[in-house]
């Protein structure tokens, strides 16, 4: 068989870039994966508003909403609560970090009318007004304690147990690869790891595929100077004889389908086993293009700094240059890369989970962390082709759960799902959509107006142009607001919660 032929009963890209069969029209569905049914486009964000790519910023550990996103300077003066958990100490370390001369800047009011203010720790967020500009706010809430249960949540938008609990970059990831002319060796979402263990907390599920078939795993990278990823894609274990391994790979591949045609005849019969094989297969010649995206200096590592604390590898500051390398790309660049932040130096406890020590860990780890984030996007007129440009990207800051208004011991916050915040920055996000949606309340800290973990991750599907609703993904009840149907349902992400003025 010629190498042109057997490519072909693959599906492996030839020319017109066709796509394995049992990923195109499944079930001989007649529109590609993610793709608007006709009678849902008025729902649609516009294309021309849409996102090209999405950077999602994981803060792995909670991040507390107080003195971050969804400050209220007098809540709490009397009862040693909200921002005045611990006032006198974040009065004393913001100015011992030189983070500015006031501790919370105005934002913008929330369902109630409440002015809120950005906090202390964003403090490289707040000195650029350009970021603030397209920044909306929105409150979130869920009832999950523990990280095992909260972080598949937060990450994939379904709980524990559901089959299709998977990371939104797997969605993104299909999407792409099976749109026409879309498969490439090289991937479309980056999961991105800061090389420290999970061995409890399920933070692995932003690489969950669900339902999805194989090929839509985005690519996990641990970002540390140890890694070898960069040497193993030169795939030094078949060293000169790569191309003979790859031959014999085809003979037995080809022989394998050949068990798929009834009587040797007709077209191989469906097998999502074998698919996924000949991906991985598709993927692995394809090899050599993934070593030039991940370059061996994207793994270097740096020292890192933060309010006179200091970090022999700083792997925020890593991860944020790898991100931007891969969203910024001229060929094979990214559509999602979620960065998985566990902070300069870590709590104990894990990343950003402050159970003590809450004010100096939050004041070097988030702050740091915002920073490097700042450092990335392109300020006015600045026009940096290797940093992101918020017309181009839409920026999601996430987390698991939010900390308590209250204090745990002498130092800490505790877990607190049931008050917190995620963000939007850029991409369909512009001046007009500046403000926050949802509000919480004093008298608890509980979130009274709110979004759900599955509504922030339909947002981000449908930032990227991707419909949300299918069997892999969500239904129409995962949307609040008693909405009927899937059109009313998209209308009610578009326009309440993103905000849009069409």
């Amino acid at each position: 068989m010629q190498r042109r032929t057997f490519m072909k009963s693959l599906g492996v890209a030839t020319a017109a870039g066709a796509s394995f069969g049992i990923l195109r029209h499944p079930r001989r569905a007649e529109a590609y994966w993610g793709e608007w049914p006709a009678d849902k486009l008025d729902a649609m964000i516009p294309v021309e508003r849409q996102a090209k790519n999405v950077l999602e910023l994981y803060l792995y550990g909670g991040m507390n909403a107080f003195d971050t996103f969804y400050a209220v300077p007098d809540w709490g003066q009397d009862t040693e609560r909200f921002l005045h958990a611990y006032y006198n100490q974040t009065q004393a370390r913001f100015g011992q970090c030189g983070l500015g001369n006031t501790l919370t800047d105005e934002f913008a009011e929330d369902a109630n009318g409440l002015l809120v203010h950005l906090g202390p720790w964003v403090a490289p967020l707040r000195a650029r007004p350009d970021i603030v500009s397209r920044m909306r706010i929105l409150v979130q809430r869920h009832d999950l304690l523990p990280h095992e249960g909260a972080n598949p949540y937060a990450l994939t938008g379904s709980r524990l147990g559901s089959p299709r609990l998977a990371g939104v970059g797997a969605s993104i990831q299909r999407h792409f690869l099976e749109q026409p002319g879309g498969l490439r060796p090289t991937p479309y979402a980056y999961v991105l790891y800061p090389g420290v263990e999970f061995p409890t907390d399920n933070v692995l599920a932003a690489s969950a595929i669900g339902l999805h078939p194989g090929s839509a795993r985005p690519l996990s990278v641990t970002v540390d100077p140890g890694s070898s990823l960069s040497q193993l894609l030169a795939r030094p274990s078949v060293g000169a004889g790569r191309d003979s391994y790859d031959a014999a790979v085809d003979h037995y591949l080809a022989a394998y389908q050949q068990r798929f045609r009834p009587g040797g005849k007709g077209q191989l019969t469906r097998s999502a086993e074998r698919s996924n094989f000949e991906f991985a297969h598709f993927a692995r010649r394809g090899a050599g293009e993934l070593s030039g995206v991940l370059s061996a200096d994207l793994f270097e590592g740096v020292a890192g700094t933060e309010c006179s604390d200091m970090s022999g590898t700083d792997k925020p500051r890593m991860q944020a240059r790898m991100a931007a390398s891969l969203l910024t790309r001229a060929q094979d660049r990214a559509r999602y890369v979620h960065w998985i932040d566990g902070g300069l130096k870590p709590n104990p406890s894990a990343g950003h989970d402050t159970h003590d020590s809450h004010v100096e860990d939050s004041s070097r780890n988030v702050t740091h962390t915002m920073q490097c984030l700042a450092d990335i996007i392109n300020a006015p007129n600045e026009n940096d082709p290797g940093k992101i440009n918020l017309d181009e990207t839409m920026i999601v800051i996430n987390t698991e759960f939010g900390r308590t208004p209250h204090r745990q011991g002498q130092s800490g916050l505790n877990h607190w799902p049931q008050g917190m915040v995620n963000v939007l920055i850029g991409g369909p996000i512009t001046e007009a959509e500046r403000g926050i949606y949802g509000a919480i309340t004093e008298a608890e800290g509980f979130a009274e107006t709110y979004i759900s973990p599955a509504e922030n991750r339909m947002l981000v599907m449908m930032a990227l142009g991707i419909y949300p609703f299918s069997s892999q993904t969500f239904a129409v009840g995962d949307v609040a607001g008693g909405v009927k149907n899937q059109a009313e349902a998209a209308q009610r992400l578009r326009d309440i919660y993103m905000g849009l003025k069409l």
